[in-house]
């Protein structure tokens, strides 16, 4: 029997966004502790992890729309990303012509 995400949201009672929620702190307690992540990567991670809901569990932004939400510059944003990436603690899908995708990406889940 295939199930669509509409049965699977109809039959969930906010579970699955509550673990989401749950998950979402402990990865920002785990990149607050990281002593390789910088600073700016810290900053652009919450910043992400911040505006992701329980529904599908990522965001979509654009570079451009990061920094100037966040008052700083494109590269600052690219090098943060780039080293969250780097790191393996954000999942970005890129499409062209589309806002990447981000995903939080912990070892503990």
């Amino acid at each position: 029997m295939v199930y669509s995400w509409r049965m699977l949201k109809r039959n969930d009672n906010g579970e699955a966004a509550a673990e989401f929620f749950d998950k979402r702190r402990r990865w920002r307690s785990y990149l607050s502790t990281r002593a390789d992540i910088s600073d700016r990567g810290f900053r652009v991670g919450y910043w992400l992890s911040d505006r992701m809901n329980g529904d599908d569990q990522c965001c979509w932004y654009t570079v451009g729309r990061v920094a100037h939400e966040m008052g700083k510059s494109k590269s600052y944003v690219n090098r943060a990303i780039a080293e969250l990436r780097a790191k393996n603690v954000v999942l970005v899908i890129e499409e062209k012509g589309k806002p990447n995708t981000y995903f939080l990406h912990a070892p503990f889940f």
